[in-house]
């Protein structure tokens, strides 16, 4: 009996000291974070959203900047059945200013945004101008349940001009709030090109505003306040008097082109065309803007800078030279006999020249893009050597410019094809490889890299970026080549000069037009299978247009001492040399206008009718 009094005592302090510990602990020790959530009970956190950044070209004039306005905001938890009434009579009211707006739309929008977890206010109505609210502020104000929030919303001044460069903002999903928490309080985010790649730095830092406020939500007083992170600028390497030039250029033509510093890798312009309005998406685009833009045969949401893959042509016939000069014993000098044609079983692979060029050298073979000089030494080299070398000239590899889902393009040679395609390779297959058809795939941008390693003797990683904030970008040229080869670049330099500046070249009569000193290389690249019988083939004019062949042309100037490099790329132009030479000659003169190079021309003028006629034949 008495054990069982003891247990029970026993049992009852315990418990009283259990009690009195545990009231000790709430009173004394965790006092202070009893106090600090009971503060959170009265102090109100206000994000501070910052003014995204603008994109600027070299000479500070602005691609994307923003324009000032507001939203117009109610207190959240009005959509409960209770409140129904209030939110209809706070969208009425709101109607009355902004009559294009439906009452559906707008209790839509706000019950979206409404939920038992957000104490928020809740815009309704999304963008106000800064002229449109002037006008109307005074009688806003009156109504306390409004919240009129300065914000900023996206310009883009030259509307299409570099548009798949520049990109646009849209607004921001669950998913990009996921990757970029910040969307949630700016409400945007970069959706293509630049305003993609620097979307983070471009959004800045989100600052706070702390108020005390009573259980009513009225505002007593600010306790704190924390500026928002802002003016991240970006300067990129654009000038946007030759973009305009461009975009002028290009204005009847489908395409890409590309305008850049042979030894930095800066980009002074580059444009896919047919262009966008990037002011479209601003907001949300309409049905009606993006069906247009999707069902275009001609292809304009596509950055064709470094997603158009096209086989291309003759542009690749200086590195297949350095490839062969490498690996078949010749050297620049050594004399081929080029017939119209060779036999490859029972087929035939012709020169574009019917009549062929009956010997060539190398610079001969790049003057005049003698295609059987080129079909004979592919057919003697190992093929997985010449595709090792044009590899390290920067084909079929990312080039590393700063902007988003560059593709890679494929360089052919016996183990790819086996790898990807499960198939053998022929003799047939380092006949049209030679020409860059066949397998071939690149971009733009790879075309302009490569030619920049001609010219400059390094590969640069091209970039569009200048300046981030105050941060100078440079990114350093890479030493790719070997002694040897390095040593044979002014070999293709020279066999480029004689494209553009001397006569029988094949773009020397296309580029008539220019003012600056050039070296180039025209190239001409088949998208459909045209016939190589004896009987005269089928001209590309009366060919239907998605038939044509793809015109290239890629070179670099002055010619005696390369700076800069401009690579042009005609969808279904037809010719290198007539639809890409007149282009080309034409951006050479832009630079000239603009003072980036001297007006110093240096090329035969004497050329007789039989010169001129080969030349505007030539691919």
């Amino acid at each position: 009996m008495n054990k069982r009094i003891v247990l029970i005592f026993g049992f009852f302090v315990v418990f009283w000291l259990v009690l009195v510990v545990r009231i000790f602990i709430i009173s004394v020790i965790d006092s202070e974070d009893l106090e600090s959530q009971a503060l959170k009970n009265i102090l109100q956190k206000e994000p501070i959203v910052p003014i995204r950044g603008q994109i600027i070209d070299r000479n500070g004039e602005p691609l994307a900047t923003n324009t000032v306005g507001f939203n117009i905001a109610l207190p959240p938890h009005l959509s409960h059945q209770a409140k129904m009434p209030i939110l209809r009579q706070e969208v009425q009211n709101l109607l009355k200013f902004f009559p294009h707006h439906t009452e559906e739309d707008l209790i839509n929008g706000y019950k979206k945004k409404d939920s038992p977890y957000n104490h928020e206010y809740i815009p309704v109505i999304e963008f106000v101008d800064y002229e449109t609210l002037l006008r109307i502020y005074p009688q806003l104000i009156q109504n306390d349940a409004l919240r009129i929030v300065p914000l900023a919303r996206r310009f883009y001044p030259n509307e299409t001009s570099a548009s798949h460069v520049i990109g646009y903002v849209s607004r921001a999903n669950q998913q990009d709030i996921t990757n970029q928490p910040i969307a949630k309080w700016t409400g945007n985010i970069g959706k293509e090109g630049l305003e993609r790649e620097y979307d983070e730095f471009l959004q800045g830092e989100v600052g706070t505003r702390t108020a005390k406020v009573t259980a009513l939500n009225q505002e007593i007083e600010v306790v704190s306040y924390e500026e928002a992170i802002e003016n991240h600028h970006l300067t990129t390497t654009l000038d946007v008097r030759i973009q305009r030039a461009m975009d002028e250029i290009f204005a009847d033509k489908n395409g890409a082109a590309v305008i850049m510093d042979a030894n930095n890798g800066e980009i002074l312009a580059a444009g896919s065309y047919p262009e966008y309005n990037l002011n479209h998406f601003i907001g949300g685009i309409s049905h009606e803007n993006w069906s247009a833009l999707r069902e275009s045969p001609y292809k304009p949401l596509i950055n064709k800078i470094i997603n158009g893959l096209y086989p291309p042509g003759s542009v690749v016939k200086m590195g297949m030279g350095l490839a062969f000069l490498e690996h078949t014993g010749i050297n620049e000098k050594t004399e081929l006999k080029t017939p119209p044609f060779i036999e490859l079983g029972d087929r035939k692979f012709r020169d574009w020249k019917k009549e062929g060029h009956g010997s060539a050298d190398l610079y001969k073979a790049i003057k005049r893009s003698v295609d059987v000089y080129f079909y004979t030494l592919a057919l003697n080299t190992d093929f997985e050597k010449i595709a090792d070398v044009l590899k390290k000239m920067g084909l079929g590899q990312k080039t590393g410019v700063d902007l988003p889902n560059e593709f890679v393009g494929i360089v052919p040679s016996p183990k790819l094809k086996k790898t990807r395609y499960k198939q053998d390779w022929y003799a047939g297959d380092s006949v049209v490889s030679s020409i860059g058809q066949g397998l071939f795939l690149t971009t733009p941008m790879q075309i302009a890299n490569y030619t920049a390693l001609i010219a400059s003797g390094k590969l640069p990683i091209p970039h569009f970026a200048k300046k981030i904030g105050e941060e100078e970008v440079a990114k350093e040229p890479r030493d790719v080549l070997n002694e040897f080869e390095k040593s044979k670049l002014a070999v293709l330099r020279e066999g480029m000069r004689q494209v553009c500046s001397e006569v029988g070249g094949t773009a020397n009569y296309a580029t008539r037009e220019s003012r600056a000193y050039l070296a180039c290389k025209t190239g001409t690249a088949q998208v459909v299978g045209i016939s190589q019988e004896d009987k005269a083939r089928i001209k590309e004019s009366d060919m239907d247009y998605f038939h044509r062949s793809q015109a290239w042309i890629t070179g670099f100037l002055p010619a005696d001492d390369p700076r800069y490099v401009i690579t042009v790329m005609v969808e279904h132009g037809g010719s290198g040399s007539g639809t890409g030479g007149p282009v080309l000659a034409r951006l050479a003169n832009t630079l000239v206008d603009l003072g980036y190079v001297k007006s110093n021309r240096k090329d035969a003028r004497s050329a007789n009718n039989a010169d001129l006629e080969f030349e505007s034949q030539a691919e």
